[in-house]
């Protein structure tokens, strides 16, 4: 009878679950009698661990919870080796610290169609101006630098001009590794 009142339900119908449950479990939970009903000795051994699935259970809608309040979870992310990504992280851990990122370094065009297959939650990619069906945020800048040595007639410029470099020999990644970028 409490048990009923406690879950808002009639006996009748707790009595029914509860007959359910023994025969899915194949043991008496219950000793009835006209004057009284108490656990049997199968309820009293499976009691120990009805209490773990419920805790078990308990735990399960809280994570659930955090994760849709965006405290904790995993995130998948396609990155590029860079300074940048160790600052990212950190301040991704100062505001998120139960959130598990797993990183996963892909050339672009593999980062971006990871994202798309849904194998990746997210990928941080340079210079990309288009990407059909994914949605492009910024997340920061980087400047463009040229290195040259301190004697270069060019080193004295405060900005030197693209014009000015054009002759210059300049290495970079292949084009199929990220197209926008090597463009």
């Amino acid at each position: 009878m409490a048990a009923a009142e406690r879950l808002h339900i009639v006996q009748a119908a707790v009595s029914q679950q509860i007959a359910r449950l023994e025969r899915e479990l194949g043991v008496v939970l219950f000793d009835r009698s006209t004057r009284q009903v108490r656990l049997s000795g199968a309820g009293e051994r499976l009691l120990p661990e009805a209490r773990a699935v419920l805790a078990a259970a308990r735990r399960t809608r809280q994570v659930a919870a955090d994760i849709a309040a965006g405290e904790e979870g995993v995130l998948r992310l396609g990155i590029v080796q860079s300074e940048r990504i160790h600052r990212l992280m950190n301040g991704l851990a100062a505001i998120a610290p139960r959130l598990q990122v797993r990183l996963h370094r892909l050339v672009p065009a593999e980062r971006l169609a990871a994202v798309l297959s849904g194998e990746l939650d997210a990928a941080l990619v340079r210079a990309a101006t288009a990407a059909p069906g994914l949605e492009l945020l910024p997340v920061w800048t980087e400047p463009l630098l040229v290195a040259l040595p301190v004697g270069h007639p060019l080193a004295d410029e405060p900005v030197p001009r693209l014009p000015q470099l054009a002759g210059l020999p300049l290495r970079l990644a292949p084009r199929d590794n990220n197209p926008p970028f090597h463009d």
